[in-house]
């Protein structure tokens, strides 16, 4: 089996696009999957989905299939704290699995507040950083399948698990790699503040530009 240095991970082809604009020679191999070379370096980049179910499946099978020194999710996200700034890139190093639970007549539960979580599976996780050279900041995300709009959502999330951001893959993505152990990191460049949703406050072009600079600039190998 090749093993290959880095495979970078993006929900959408557009949250990539301007890193895969830079890759050489850049072929697709497989479903999802594109090879070639960044800065002289081999790398692949899989277009996994929106969401932790397609994240989940395309990533496992991706990692049966080949073999990697490292995992880097980049994309957007959105911002619960007002000290981030739209377009900010961040690295994420806790997540969760947030809307995972028990809706106890209009109370939300955990999993853990159940006792329904499994010997293999806890669905709160916390990492140390990656050693791949990152000036951002660590934060803490929370994942989710509805992307949140309501002041209600905002509120409840808020005081369980004062996150800092909100994606709707990162969570399986740290799950993924964990069970494969295969280091990982994650980084996500802050589109939008998460609110009673508004897309006119939105800067999606600027934020997946940023968090692609990020993924040209550091080395991918260290």
């Amino acid at each position: 089996m090749n093993r290959h240095p880095v495979l970078v991970i993006s929900a959408t082809e557009a949250e990539c696009a301007p890193t895969m604009r830079e890759i050489a020679e850049c072929k697709k191999i497989m479903p999802c999957l594109y090879s070639g070379t960044l800065n002289e370096q081999p790398v692949e980049i899989l277009i996994n989905g929106i969401g932790s179910v397609a994240t989940t499946f395309w990533l496992t099978q991706t990692l049966i299939q080949r073999s990697y020194n490292r995992a880097i999710s980049i994309g957007i996200a959105g911002s619960y704290a007002d000290d981030i700034l739209i377009g900010e890139t961040v690295q994420i190093t806790e997540d969760c699995f947030a809307d995972l639970g028990i809706d106890d007549n209009g109370q939300f539960r955990r999993l853990r507040e159940e006792g329904l979580i499994c010997d293999d599976f806890d669905n709160e996780f916390i990492i140390n950083p990656s050693p791949v050279l990152s000036p951002h900041r660590k934060l803490r995300g929370i994942t989710v399948q509805t992307a949140t709009g309501s002041q209600k959502r905002i509120d409840e999330f808020s005081g369980i698990y004062h996150p800092q951001v909100e994606t709707m893959e990162n969570a399986a993505f740290f799950y993924v790699c964990s069970k494969m152990q295969v280091p990982f990191a994650s980084f996500r460049a802050i589109s939008n503040k998460v609110e009673p949703r508004n897309r006119k406050n939105w800067q999606i072009a600027e934020a997946i530009e940023n968090v692609n600079l990020t993924i040209q600039k550091i080395n991918v190998q260290t």
